[in-house]
């Protein structure tokens, strides 16, 4: 079942009447170092921090008093002091089709953001939002059309996780990857946060080489990304093959280029020994041309690479269309002639609003429908 907010109210437990009220901190999300600190400015030993940290992400406690290592007397102060803000579910969609299941969660403030877990065989990847709406403007993404409220907070983005798993079971999430409403690394500071709780021994325990972080093409945050030596994946939306085109699709190629997005990207691959994936969505007569393929090879010869082929998936109000299967089939072969590794991905949950901002735009919509 979905953990309710209220759970978790602002309001503080044992605080004596008159007291002024004083706002709990979220530990949801926080490193051990942070949790550490908040433990040492109330006199307790920096140690306790990683105690928390542990019964957070490997005990999955939802409450201080499941905290049974915890003396007694700390746990009821950190009733008063803290918080566990989860998000709560507010509608979930389970494909007829296919094993996908799309969520669409409620935050503190109100915000929503969706969350999609896919199955494959074994393997179950939970494709996870990192801000509410987006501001990166991609003409054939459901998000753009409804801009960016505000990032989710690392804790936002960890409790999505947290929630679903709730749901089918601890550690049945095998891949994690940050390809939901927004731009990862135009919310920096977070989501480092949020993989260093992810991949953390005591926290979550992911592998790195498991979770995957997906970008439109911020060069100056994937320099930052190189620099940093995350080890995590990295996955490229790059969608065009000649500036003309990427410009119209994606508003921010007018800053970078195509050239300089794949430098960034080939020196973030020579700094951290990683395989760049790209994401390459093909919309009929835009960008699916056998030139486009062999310009696409061309431009990813040098770079240690994979290339993910996508077919549209068509949204409300979008003036793209998705390419005949025969179309794909040749493009994905251009590519394997040139010794291009490229996978066409299957079309998961269509039956569910499964592409990304859709779900949101689909209960927003009904929101304003139901209002007087």
């Amino acid at each position: 079942m979905p953990h309710d907010l209220a759970v978790h109210s602002s309001a503080a437990a044992g605080v004596s009447a008159g007291a002024a009220a004083v706002p709990r901190v979220d530990f949801l999300g926080l490193d051990c170092d942070e949790l550490g600190a908040h433990m040492t400015s109330w006199g307790q030993p920096a140690y306790r921090g990683r105690q928390v940290f542990r019964w957070l992400y490997q005990g999955r406690a939802d409450g201080f008093g499941a905290m049974t290592n915890l003396p007694k007397s700390l746990r009821a102060e950190l009733a008063t002091r803290a918080e566990i803000v989860m998000p709560r579910l507010v509608t979930r969609a389970a494909s007829q089709r296919d094993s996908t299941v799309k969520y669409l969660f409620q935050f503190a403030d109100g915000e929503r953001a969706e969350t999609v877990l896919m199955h494959d065989g074994d393997r179950a990847t939970l494709c996870v939002s990192s801000q509410v709406g987006c501001n990166q403007g991609c003409t054939f993404c459901a998000t753009a059309q409804m801009g960016l409220a505000r990032n989710l907070t690392s804790g936002e983005m960890v409790g999505q996780l947290l929630e679903v798993e709730r749901e089918i079971g601890a550690g049945r999430v095998s891949n994690i990857v940050f390809m939901g409403m927004g731009e990862p690394l135009a919310n920096y500071k977070h989501l480092l946060r949020a993989l260093d709780v992810l991949t953390s021994p005591d926290g979550v325990g992911a592998p790195a080489r498991r979770i995957t972080v997906s970008t439109s093409g911020l060069v100056p945050a994937i320099d930052r990304y190189a620099r940093d030596g995350v080890k995590t994946g990295l996955a490229l939306s790059l969608n065009a093959t000649t500036d003309d085109v990427r410009d119209r699709l994606i508003p921010s190629n007018a800053r970078y280029k195509i050239r300089g997005v794949l430098d960034a990207c080939h020196a973030w691959a020579e700094a951290t020994g990683g395989r760049l994936t790209v994401e390459y969505v093909l919309l009929r007569g835009v960008n699916d041309s056998l030139e486009d393929g062999r310009r696409l090879a061309r431009l990813l010869d040098p770079i240690p690479c994979k290339v993910n082929l996508i077919p549209f998936n068509p949204i409300p109000g979008a003036t793209f269309a998705r390419p005949e299967a025969a179309r794909v089939a040749a493009f994905q072969k251009v590519l394997y002639d040139a010794r291009c590794v490229a996978t066409v991905r299957k079309t998961k949950g269509s039956d569910v609003a499964a592409a990304c901002g859709q779900l949101q735009a689909d209960y927003s919509s009904a929101d304003r429908a139901a209002s007087p």
